[in-house]
């Protein structure tokens, strides 16, 4: 994320207010300073511990719904989800304080399908998943969530969705690993 900060806030410019690159830099760098912190083997504190970093260095909505989806994962997975079920389960809550879903533009066009293959299929479908579904967002000619649904739609026709496209950077790298 720090490595697109540039290209993320072009994408930005073009359909939000220029500022996702940043605000994903800011949160990615936050994280990175305290990975020595973080309770690595404790996958529960873990998502609680970025949920909190990610509400305060992000702002806005998508430093909120961000922390809204890792502590409802934190919750599932204390609650003794799998990995994969407390995904689902902090995309739900996601969904329901955020009004987003598939097909309305957002962050959430990468995640939900790239989720359902992490759960299926693995990292490298689901990094697969996660590219497919941000570039879908690129054909949408309407956004009925973010701030891409303030846009006329002649400034949304052929451009990918910041939010989706970092959601499918993250799986990428991840899938590198």
């Amino acid at each position: 994320l720090e490595q697109a900060e540039s290209a993320l806030n072009q994408l930005d410019r073009q359909v939000g207010d220029g500022d996702t690159g940043t605000t994903l830099g800011r949160a990615a760098r936050a994280v990175a300073l305290a990975m020595d912190t973080l309770p690595l083997a404790q996958g529960p504190q873990l998502l609680q511990a970025i949920a909190a970093i990610l509400a305060r260095v992000m702002g806005g909505s998508s430093g909120v719904l961000l922390s809204i989806f890792l502590n409802a994962a934190s919750t599932g997975l204390a609650a003794g989800q799998s990995w994969p079920r407390a995904w689902q389960t902090g995309l739900q809550r996601m969904q329901e304080y955020g009004g987003a879903f598939a097909g309305d533009r957002t962050m959430i066009d990468a995640l939900d399908p790239a989720l359902l293959a992490l759960t299926e299929e693995g990292l490298a479908a689901a990094a697969r998943a996660a590219r497919a579904g941000a570039a879908s967002t690129a054909d949408m000619n309407s956004a009925r969530a973010g701030r891409s649904a303030s846009v006329p739609t002649e400034n949304l026709q052929g451009v990918v969705d910041p939010g989706a496209e970092a959601v499918a950077l993250v799986f990428e790298a991840l899938a590198a690993l």
